[in-house]
């Protein structure tokens, strides 16, 4: 644009956001006010204009509707033996789900000028006259259709569970529990709408693009056993075990469009049946988490009597995923950790908390050009540190302190597959920077 231009950003500039610094010795990164440009749009409401097919998409795009009803019923059983050293727990858990929602409804086909006997009406190359032409508001409202897909799912679930312990002795405790669980897709999933090719006037990339409203939710079989050490009645120490197996797990997948599926869709097999579906669907392998885990918790009771009410603690955990089907957990953790300690007398408390994650795995990217298989976005491992403290100077009077991630520790975030180079794999930085609480509290 040229320098007389009235489109140019500059009277728009937010000083506040444009005066952060960027990483890497680059310049300041200039950003607009949105609170400015808002106010420009009040006094001169006539410098802006809308696209009427634009705002009625996003609002069909949107429009979507779920409702989800769970109904449950558990029955429990209690049996002790050995004089109560040895106990169980077992039962069982019920659930009905019912649910109901509608989405966007695309169908090509409905913009195609008919006769009276239902016949597309052909132009002189042969094909269907349109009706509206494509990319205008008639177009879009004709064949875009706001919550024009309805969806009814409804399914029932057995969950059993049996926990069991045994005191070794009065300060060691083993435990060991076998539980199923379920995990219920996302609403969008039966809101999210349908996408139909056009019939009349066919291409070589046809495909009915579909949410899967007959896919099963996940199931999990959870084994965990844990042994307990007490220490002196105010501290504890314990190691655990655990290995669940999902199966139904989600994934996407490209299907053939046979007649019980596309009945789901009311859709006729005569006409759509040809046609690809790109959908979700239940993966037919298994994953398997296994994992271990760590605790540690004790006061420091052994301290001089000035030193009393300290408290030390640490937790931690690994796990790792087995299985073809592995690479559909995004957001995967294989290892965390907490430790930190707590201080606590009449009027003084003080605490920190140190919270490490490691290397947490993304979402899969698409293989393709000059991307391989097994390529993932992947946040880096980081440490938070925060610390905090309260004195109370009278009943009703305290100063107090919350220090969050006061090393200011950044997320990197990284993309790479099993050939990437160390020097490929770094894409993004986030500094969310670290937040300060300090004031006086009353209460009167």
């Amino acid at each position: 644009m040229t320098a007389a231009s009235d489109d140019r950003p500059r009277p728009f500039l937010d000083p506040s956001f444009s005066s952060r610094i960027a990483p890497y010795g680059f310049p300041r990164i200039e950003g607009v006010s949105s609170e400015l440009l808002y106010r420009h749009y009040l006094d001169n409401p006539a410098y802006f204009t809308t696209n009427a097919n634009t705002n009625y998409r996003n609002l069909v795009t949107n429009s979507k509707w779920a409702e989800e009803l769970v109904s449950a019923a558990y029955l429990r059983a209690d049996l002790g033996l050995l004089g109560n050293r040895l106990r169980f727990t077992g039962g069982v858990r019920a659930e009905q789900t019912n649910l109901a929602a509608q989405g966007p409804f695309t169908d090509p086909n409905r913009n195609v000028q008919r006769d009276a006997q239902g016949r597309p009406v052909l132009g002189a190359n042969g094909r269907p006259v349109a009706i509206a032409p494509a990319n205008t508001l008639e177009f879009s409202r004709l064949t875009f259709l706001d919550r024009g897909f309805n969806a009814e799912k409804e399914y029932l679930r057995w969950f059993p569970s049996l926990n069991a312990s045994f005191n070794v002795r009065e300060d060691l405790i083993a435990r060991a529990s076998w539980s199923t669980s379920v995990g219920r897709p996302d609403f969008n999933q039966y809101a999210g709408g349908v996408t139909l090719p056009d019939p009349e006037n066919p291409s070589p990339n046809d495909q009915i693009t579909i949410n899967n409203i007959g896919i099963k939710p996940w199931t999990a079989r959870a084994v965990n056993v844990r042994l307990e050490y007490y220490l002196q009645g105010v501290g504890q120490v314990s190691v655990g075990a655990f290995r669940r197996d999902f199966e139904n797990f989600f994934g996407s997948a490209t299907i053939a469009a046979t007649p019980e599926f596309l009945e789901l869709y009311d859709l006729n097999p005569n006409v759509y049946g040809q046609y690809p579906v790109v959908t979700q669907t239940n993966l037919d392998r298994t994953v398997r988490m296994q994992g271990l885990t760590l605790n540690y918790r004790q006061p420091l009771t052994f301290l001089p009597a000035w030193a009393r009410g300290a408290q030390v603690y640490a937790n931690g955990s690994a796990q790792r995923l087995l299985g073809p089907a592995a690479a559909t957990f995004p957001g995967f953790v294989p290892r965390t950790a907490n430790w930190g300690f707590s201080f606590n007398r009449e009027k003084l408390s003080l605490r920190a908390n140190w919270n490490y994650r490691g290397a947490q795995r993304r979402a899969a990217i698409a293989s393709g050009a000059s991307i391989e298989p097994g390529t993932f976005t992947w946040w880096s491992k980081r440490l938070y540190v925060d610390v905090g403290g309260e004195y109370t100077f009278r009943p009703g009077i305290a100063v107090f302190a919350n220090l969050r991630n006061i090393g200011d520790a950044p997320d990197d975030i990284k993309v790479y597959g099993p050939s990437t180079p160390l020097m490929a794999r770094f894409r993004q930085r986030i500094e969310f920077g670290s937040l300060w609480m300090i004031g006086v509290k009353g209460s009167f």
